[in-house]
This record gives structure tokens, sequence and C-alpha cells, in this order.
């Protein structure tokens, strides 16, 4: 007989609307637990790009004024003293790269970690340390 009973009380658990609002509550919360974290890193990926995008014009400004991009050694304080360029530095490393006087430069922008430590930001991203370029 209590094999019976406890047969029947796992029926009615597993039929009962509260075990399963139960699980669809969990559910929802863990999709949208994993959904906010690709959100932050959209969010990240589109800030680095709007800080390319301005060093970008920047550049393009200066060579519709000039003449000519910005050399490679002073490419980036050249922009920021000139052209009103501001990047957080604390936020972001940008790698500025002047293929010539009249070459759009690559530019490359690159989140940094808000844990990480200064001296292991070129190690983290896999670059040599010695500046930006």
């Amino acid at each position: 007989m209590e094999d019976r009973s406890q047969r029947s009380l796992v029926i009615r658990v597993f039929t009962s609307r509260v075990l399963w609002a139960f699980v669809f509550v969990a559910l929802i919360s863990f999709a949208v637990v994993l959904g906010s974290g690709g959100l932050s890193l959209t969010v990240s990926e589109k800030q680095a790009q709007f800080v390319a995008d301005s060093v970008r014009r920047s550049a393009v400004q200066c060579y519709a004024i000039e003449g000519r991009f910005p050399p490679t050694i002073s490419g980036l304080e050249y922009l920021k003293s000139n052209y009103g360029l501001t990047v957080d530095e604390k936020r972001y490393v940008v790698y500025y790269e002047s293929l010539g006087d009249n070459l759009v430069p690559q530019i490359r922008v690159v989140p940094i970690p808000q844990n990480a430590p200064t001296q292991d930001i070129a190690n983290f991203l896999g670059l040599p340390s010695g500046g930006k370029g």
C-alpha cells in the first residue's frame, strides 16, 4: 500500500502546476542571465568601434586639411592636440599605424578589462609591449 501512495504522491508532484511554474521561472531566469552577458559584450564592442571611428574621422579630417595622414610615431598625440580627439586611455588601447602619407591608417581599439593590472595589459592582449604605436 505504501508503494502505491508514494507513486501517487510522485505523480501529483509532477502534475502540479506549482512545480511547472517553478521550472518555467527558473528557465526564464537562466535565459535572462545568459542574455545579459551577451548584451554587455555587444555594448563593449560597440563602444570600441565608436572610439575607432572617432580616431578615423580625426585622421581623415587631418588629411583633408593638411593633405597627409599623421605618421605612426606621433599620430594619436598629433590628432589629440590639433584635432580635438579624446580617448579614455584607462578604458581603451588604441593602435594607430600609418601606412603612408596618403593611405588611410590602420586603427585598432581594444577595450581594457576593468580589473586587469596595467602592467599585464600587453601580455593579456598578446601584443608586444612598448607603447601604443
